[in-house]
């Protein structure tokens, strides 16, 4: 049980606790208070007959007539005992009544606690120590599949994360291809070119895992077009991003090695080409 539905537990306990010894004394002093066996009966009925034979009329002394006014005034009523006000009971009910708000109270709150989804952390990112550099080159692959042919991709990607802040630098050639692939050269397969569309990742709009000798990057790409002396302009598109890459071969002359993976955006996916990327790593 996580701490929030511990606590809300807790409260609850201590307020039945104190209504149930409230609603104890009540009950107790409800009994203390309450009549006796004889109180409340009526007399016992009297025998006229014997009283008749035992003192005929004339022979029953008078007694003293007493001063003063009769009072003609009815006697006051006496409340029969089951009437009678006991706030007592009143106090009990009340109790009970406030257990059982308190009790149904509790279950829900206690449900709603223990069943509402908790919020998840954000995933964090780890570039390794150092930095990593990658210039890559990624096979064509399908952006978006049209009603006849499909918008085809060829993507250049540029991967940092100096000073642990991670960046990604994504460039989007497109062609719409009268094809049901994206073309190995799209120029010979004769499909048109469109905008080059561009997206950066960095911060935490990017996540940059270790996985092995290699890194796993993820995010998700939203797409301008730069045309040539104005401001960039947005798209409206945004593409998932996962990117997994790892150095291949020996390294060259100048430190750098091969680098080989997959990139997947959008709903296609192409391999990083080996024989036109590099990465660069430290740590």
């Amino acid at each position: 049980m996580d701490a929030p539905a511990a606590t809300a537990w807790l409260v609850v306990g201590v307020v039945l606790g104190v209504l149930a010894v409230t609603a104890l004394v009540s009950a107790v002093a409800l009994s203390r208070h309450r009549p006796g066996p004889g109180s409340g009966r009526p007399p016992a009925p009297v025998d006229d007959l014997a009283e008749f034979l035992e003192h005929p009329p004339g022979t029953r002394p008078q007694a003293p007539r007493a001063s003063g006014w009769t009072a003609l005034a009815p006697a006051e009523p006496v409340p029969p005992a089951g009437d009678r006000q006991r706030p007592g009971s009143a106090l009990a009910a009340l109790c009970v009544a406030a257990l059982a708000l308190v009790g149904t109270a509790a279950a829900v709150a206690a449900a709603t606690a223990e069943g509402a989804p908790q919020p998840r952390a954000a995933g964090v990112s780890s570039p390794p120590a150092g930095g990593v550099v990658a210039e890559l080159a990624v096979g064509g692959l399908v952006l978006e599949p049209r009603a006849v042919g499909v918008t085809a991709t060829y993507p250049e990607v540029r991967l940092s994360t100096g000073g642990g802040a991670p960046r990604l630098e994504l460039r989007l050639p497109t062609y719409n291809c009268l094809a049901a692939e994206a073309p190995a050269d799209p120029v010979a397969a004769g499909c048109i070119a469109t905008p080059v569309e561009h997206a950066v990742l960095e911060g935490e709009d990017l996540a940059v895992t270790r996985d092995g000798a290699g890194w796993v990057v993820s995010g998700t790409a939203e797409t301008v077009l730069r045309p040539g002396g104005s401001a960039p302009a947005a798209t409206g598109r945004a593409y998932a991003l996962e990117l997994t890459v790892e150095p291949d071969g020996p390294p060259a002359a100048d430190g750098t090695r091969a680098a080989r993976g997959e990139l997947r955006l959008g709903t296609g996916s192409a391999p990083v080409l080996a024989e036109r990327s590099r990465v660069r790593a430290a740590g």
